[in-house]
């Protein structure tokens, strides 16, 4: 399957974003509209995956934030897929153009996530690892993830 991603903002994407994150959170896994539109979206940059006749099916965003330590680090989250997609690569494919990205754009400056915990073997096959303890995050159990740049993550 051929499909394209698509560096964005909230402004140029926003009705897809929308619809892609509202099916796969708020429809399927319960997530609340208080918990998922929680204003940040605006200053993120987003990633939009369209598929080879042009339908918007994937996407994720990007946060610039400063970590505990005052160093600047990337918050990769709402990364999602649209179920009839899934299974394909897709997710995987745009979590490494993400990743590449970062690097790419800040080679210092660490990448983490918030994994839901039944998805942390998916990033952990990209390169992320899991640090401190398990927590609840709009009634789902999540981990957070950090990406060791000197792990060669797996193809695949």
């Amino acid at each position: 399957m051929h499909h394209s991603i698509t560096r964005t903002s909230w402004q140029v994407h926003r009705a897809d974003l929308t619809n892609i994150r509202t099916a796969v959170f708020m429809q399927e896994q319960q997530v609340s509209a208080a918990d998922e539109w929680d204003g940040l979206d605006e200053q993120a940059i987003h990633f939009i995956v369209h598929s080879a006749q042009g339908e918007a099916i994937g996407c994720a965003r990007l946060l610039s934030e400063t970590s505990t330590h005052e160093e600047a680090c990337y918050h990769i989250g709402r990364v999602a897929v649209l179920a009839a997609f899934r299974g394909q690569g897709i997710g995987h494919h745009l979590m490494q153009h993400i990743i590449s990205y970062c690097i790419s754009s800040s080679p210092h400056c660490s990448i983490y996530l918030h994994a839901q915990c039944e998805r942390r073997r998916f990033y952990e096959r990209l390169g992320f690892c899991a640090r401190g303890t398990e927590f609840m995050d709009a009634g789902i159990l999540h981990i957070s993830m950090w990406f060791d740049q000197a792990r060669e993550p797996h193809h695949g």
